[in-house]
């Protein structure tokens, strides 16, 4: 579907969602399916005591909007354009089935949108999962089934998780560093789509110690793979190049009172459960609070990156600052080498955002970043890479969110130019994608 037309389908559709007959809910970001807190896995249900007996009580998870009940400019006598639908409990599979109270959770998300540049290119260069431009593209259809770990502090439990994706993200979140033809490496389909397993997991859980085996997604980074775990639309450099997607090994989580530590053994990056290059690293970081409004959070991945790369040592250090009640900024910084030989490779970058909740239905937010690769061996040319997005989340009902964005790229290096297929160091994009959970 060319640009001209593709364009022309948000009215259609938001005409739709401000119409439908959804459930209303929360915030307007929805609940986060796949973030590495343990209370963000349970959020969205009651707890039922006959799924964790190792609990006194029931409890349950706040859906996310109870601070913010009201749309400003939407009182009496005001005229809204865009009228606050979006409070409420979102429409679920879960919940149209009445079985809400099962100790399984299912669902899911569909995500389709597009992203174009100026050049008119039909490909928008570097701009991590959205490489291709002028087109209408179905992102991600995603499924997951799981049983949540919850033991109050108290006694054990056990669970698991398994996520499907199928789309043009899914060729990005394949165990791509695994044999050719193992786990979910070679699940392509025709074109720029395909699907993956991003996650295969086991979980026991006693008292505040988790544990994971399996398949699952990384700690580090503050960008997801999920499109319901991210404000904007593209990626920024260092998610996109600079850091895992997945892990396949052994991950311990320890809460204490309310810090977060984490540690254990992987096969290196994005890999399948085969350990075809011979990865051996350490996956560990905590997260803790500085203050009422500061959360600092670090991770790294260390140790034998196979046959291939030898050596890696990889860092990311977040700090989510909340400067107002409704103004939130996170600095991120990665950095990381790995030696191959006589070779030794360095990568890394800052991210900045700024995030501002207008109210329960829209946010505003701004992306700067700056990346850095030595050598160009991380699928980028040699040299420095700046990129400037802006956008606003929509969110017209509990589980559907529209988000447009405009994003501005420019490079600094000697290697070839990345955009307008090798004509150009700059460029102009956007697009626009619509998200609906269920």
């Amino acid at each position: 579907m060319r640009l001209v037309q593709w364009f022309s389908l948000p009215a259609a559709i938001l005409a739709y969602c401000c119409t439908g007959a959804l459930g209303e809910s929360g915030s307007y970001l929805p609940v986060s399916y796949a973030a590495p807190e343990p209370a963000a896995a349970a959020s969205g249900r009651a707890v039922d005591d006959e799924c964790y007996p190792a609990r006194t009580g029931g409890s349950t998870c706040d859906g996310g909007c109870s601070s913010l009940n009201a749309c400003s400019g939407c009182g009496s006598g005001s005229v809204c354009l865009f009228p606050c639908r979006c409070t409420g409990d979102p429409w679920t599979l879960q919940s149209y089935l009445n079985d809400e109270s099962s100790c399984y959770r299912y669902g899911g998300w569909v995500s389709a949108g597009g992203y174009v540049n100026a050049h008119g290119a039909d490909n928008n260069g570097p701009i991590g999962f959205r490489e291709v431009g002028d087109e209408f593209t179905v992102d991600q259809v995603w499924g997951f089934f799981e049983r949540t770990t919850n033991t109050g502090g108290y006694g054990w439990d056990w669970g698991f998780r398994t996520d499907f994706v199928f789309g043009v993200d899914g060729p990005d979140t394949q165990a791509f560093f695994s044999h050719p033809d193992a786990y979910d490496n070679s699940w392509d389909a025709s074109g720029y789509y395909g699907s993956a397993l991003p996650q295969l997991y086991a979980e026991l859980a006693v008292n505040n110690l988790s544990v994971k085996m399996g398949h699952f997604f990384t700690i580090l980074g503050y960008e997801r793979v999920p499109v319901i775990d991210n404000f904007f639309y593209s990626h920024s450099y260092c998610h996109a190049f600079g850091e895992p997607y997945t892990h396949t090994g052994v991950l311990a989580e320890y809460s204490w009172n309310d810090m977060t530590f984490w540690g254990g053994w992987t096969q290196g990056w994005n890999t399948g459960f085969d350990n075809y290059l011979g990865m051996n690293t350490f996956l560990g970081g905590i997260r803790a609070p500085l203050t009422d409004a500061i959360t600092l959070t670090w991770a790294l991945n260390a140790g034998d990156f196979g046959v291939r790369d030898g050596d890696i040592y990889m860092q990311s250090v977040i700090a989510d600052v909340m400067l107002t009640k409704k103004l939130t900024y996170v600095f991120q910084t990665d950095w990381g080498g790995n030696s191959g030989g006589a070779v030794v490779d360095q990568w890394y970058g800052i991210n900045n955002y700024l995030l501002y909740t207008i109210n329960p239905c829209w946010a505003a937010g701004l992306r700067f970043e700056w990346y850095h690769d030595d050598d160009g061996t991380h699928q980028l040319e040699a040299g420095d890479y700046y990129a400037v997005t802006c956008g606003v989340n929509w969110k017209p009902r509990p589980n559907v969110r529209f988000r447009p964005e405009l994003r501005y790229d420019w490079y600094d290096g000697a290697g070839a130019l990345p955009f307008d297929v090798g004509q150009e160091d700059e460029q102009l994009s956007g697009g626009f994608d619509l998200i609906v959970t269920f």
